[in-house]
C-alpha cells in the first residue's frame, strides 16, 4: 500500500504523462494540416487528389487523437492503486474460512449399539504446496444434529433442538509462528472475523476472547511422539447479538487445534453459555466428546 509521498508522486508522473501526451496530439494535428492549393491552373484531378489528401490526413489526425487519448486512459488505470484491494486481501488472510472437503464425499457411519453417534470420515484441502492434495479428518457428532452447508463444501452441522453448532475451519498463521507461540487472541480474530465463514454463515459476534488454552500436543516435549502433529485446546467466550439488534446472549466455543505446515484445523463447537457452565450438563458433555474425537492427518 503506498504511502502519502509516493501518492503524491505518482499525481505527479501522470499529470506529466498527460500533459506531454496532449502536446502530442496538438503536434500531430500541426504537422497533417492540408496544403493549400496555390497553383490556379491545377487540373481538376489534382482538386481531387488534393480533397483525397485531406481526408486521408484527417483521418490520420483522428487516429493519432484516439490512440493518444487511449494511451493516456491506459497509464492512468495502470497507475491508479486501489488500497482497499489490498487491505481486503489481508483481512481474507487473516480470517478462518471452512477446511472445504476435497476427494469426494465423506463417510457417515452410525457407531455403538444405540446408533445415536455417528463418526464422519473424509479429506480437507490441504495447505498450498503441501505433498497431498488432501488431508484426512475425522470426528465423531450426535446422529440427530443436522448438516448445513453440504452444496457449498463446508462442514457444519447443528443441533436443531437448542442451536449448538460445529464448524471445521482452518485459518494460515502469523509468520514467524507456530501453533504453540501464536497469541490466543489470534483464534478469536480469525474465528469471529467478519471476514470469515463463521459470520457468513449468518453469526454476529462481539467481544470475543479466549480464556483459557492449554497444548494437549507439545511437539517441543521430549517425550512428543515421532512423527508429531500440534495439538491445542481452547475455550472461547463471546456473545451473538439476536436478530432484533438490540440483545445478545452469551456462548461458548470449543476449539480443538491442530497445525498443518503452516496452516491450523479447527473444530470449533457453539453453546449456550449457561449450558456449558453447568457442571455436568448434557451440552457441555457433548461439544466435549466432538472434540475429543477430532483427528487431523
Amino acid at each position: 500500500i503506498p504511502t502519502i509521498d509516493m501518492t503524491q508522486t505518482l499525481l505527479k508522473m501522470k499529470t506529466i504523462y498527460l500533459i506531454s501526451m496532449l502536446l502530442h496530439a496538438s503536434t500531430a494535428f500541426q504537422s497533417t494540416r492540408p496544403q493549400q492549393v496555390v497553383a490556379q491552373k491545377s487540373t481538376r484531378c489534382n482538386a481531387l487528389k488534393s480533397q483525397d489528401m485531406m481526408l486521408d490526413d484527417g483521418n490520420i489526425a483522428r487516429r493519432s487523437f484516439l490512440s493518444s487519448g487511449a494511451i493516456i486512459f491506459a497509464s492512468s488505470t495502470l497507475l491508479t492503486v486501489d488500497p482497499s484491494s489490498a487491505f481486503a486481501e489481508d483481512n481474507a488472510a487473516a480470517a478462518a474460512i471452512y477446511a472445504y472437503r476435497s476427494g469426494g464425499l465423506p463417510s457417515l457411519r452410525p457407531i455403538g449399539l444405540t446408533k445415536l453417534t455417528t463418526r464422519y470420515e473424509g479429506y480437507v484441502e490441504a495447505p498450498k504446496g503441501y505433498a497431498k492434495s488432501g488431508i484426512p479428518i475425522s470426528f465423531e457428532f450426535p446422529s440427530d444434529w443436522l448438516q448445513l452447508d453440504k452444496l457449498g463444501g463446508g462442514i457444519q452441522y447443528v443441533d436443531q433442538r437448542n442451536g449448538d453448532k460445529l464448524y471445521v475451519l482452518k485459518a494460515t498463521l502469523p509468520a514467524d509462528t507456530d501453533l504453540k507461540t501464536v497469541s490466543k487472541s489470534w483464534f478469536a480474530d480469525v474465528i469471529l472475523s467478519p471476514e470469515g465463514d463463521v459470520a457468513r454463515s449468518g453469526v454476529v459476534a462481539e467481544g470475543g476472547r479466549i480464556s483459557r488454552s492449554q497444548m494437549s500436543t507439545d511437539c517441543t516435549a521430549e517425550d512428543a511422539p515421532r512423527p508429531c502433529i500440534g495439538r491445542r485446546r481452547m475455550i472461547l467466550k463471546y456473545d451473538t447479538v439476536t436478530g432484533s439488534g438490540v440483545q445478545t446472549v452469551e456462548r461458548r466455543g470449543l476449539i480443538d487445534a491442530y497445525q498443518i505446515e503452516n496452516d491450523v484445523y479447527m473444530m470449533v463447537t457453539s453453546s449456550n453459555a449457561v449450558k456449558f457452565e453447568q457442571k455436568g450438563s448434557r451440552e457441555r458433555e457433548t461439544v466435549e466428546n466432538i472434540c475429543q474425537s477430532f483427528r487431523v492427518g
